[in-house]
C-alpha cells in the first residue's frame, strides 16, 4: 500500500496529501482496492480511486458504497473487459420486483468500516443464486459469455449471491455501462419473458418462486 501511495506522490502528490489520512484512512483505501481486486477490477489507476473516494468519504464510511463509486469511476475500465469486438455486452438481468426484494432485505450501517446486511434466509439467497447461475449458465451453452447486470442499489447484494457458486460470473450496476456500451440482454432471472428486453414481471410470481418480500 505504501508503496502505491509514494509512486502516486511523484505525479499527483497533492490527491495523495488531501485525501489519505485526512479523508480515508489506510486500511480503508487498503479495503476498497481489496473489493475491486476481488471482483477483477484493474486499480491502475489509483489518482481516479483516490479522488472518487475522496468526493464521497465524507458522506459515508460504508465500504461497499464507496467501492461501487469507485466502480463507477472506473467504468470504461470494467466495460472493456467484458464487452466482445462490436461493444456488445451480453447480460442477464433481475425482473423488477426481484430487485425490490432483494432490495428490501437490504440494512446499511453506515459510518462503521464494513457493508450492507443482507436480512434475507439463506435458504432464500441460495435459491436466488442458484436461479441466476443456472441463467449464466444456460447463456454459455448458447454461445454467448455473460455479466449480470442490475440497479446500482443491488448489484453487491447480487454479486454476494451469486459468488459462492459462480465466482467469476461477473455483476456490473447500470450506472457502469459507457455511452458506447451496447448490452443486449439473454435472459431475464425472475421473469416471466426470458432472453427478451421486456422486464415486466409479476410480484405474485415472485411469491410462487420462493422470492418473498421483506415485507410478506
Amino acid at each position: 500500500m505504501k508503496n502505491l501511495l509514494d509512486n502516486l506522490k511523484t505525479r499527483a502528490s497533492a490527491v495523495v496529501e488531501e485525501v489519505v489520512p485526512a479523508l480515508i484512512k489506510p486500511g480503508e483505501l487498503q479495503k476498497v482496492l481489496q473489493n475491486l481486486l476481488r471482483e477483477r477490477v484493474p486499480v491502475r489507476d489509483l489518482e481516479t480511486i483516490l479522488e472518487t473516494l475522496g468526493d464521497h468519504a465524507a458522506r459515508t464510511k460504508d465500504s461497499e458504497m464507496l467501492t461501487d463509486a469507485v466502480r463507477v469511476a472506473l467504468a470504461r475500465a470494467i466495460c472493456k473487459q467484458y464487452v466482445d469486438a462490436n461493444d456488445r455486452l451480453f447480460c442477464l438481468m433481475l425482473d423488477p420486483h426481484l430487485e425490490e426484494v432483494i432490495a428490501g432485505h437490504l440494512e446499511h450501517a453506515d459510518g462503521v468500516v464494513g457493508s450492507s446486511i443482507n436480512t434475507m434466509p439463506p435458504a432464500q439467497q441460495q435459491r436466488i443464486g442458484q436461479d441466476v447461475v443456472e441463467h449464466g449458465e444456460a447463456a454459455e451453452r448458447d454461445g454467448h459469455s455473460v455479466v449480470v447486470l442490475t440497479s446500482p442499489a443491488v448489484r453487491a447484494a447480487v454479486k454476494k449471491l451469486v459468488e459462492p457458486l459462480a465466482p467469476h460470473l461477473a455483476v456490473l450496476s447500470l450506472a457502469e455501462i459507457v455511452g458506447d456500451v451496447r448490452p443486449e440482454v439473454v435472459a431475464v432471472v425472475g421473469g416471466e419473458h426470458q432472453g427478451s428486453d421486456n422486464l415486466t414481471g409479476s410480484s405474485d410470481r415472485m411469491v410462487e418462486d420462493g422470492y418473498e418480500s421483506a415485507n410478506v
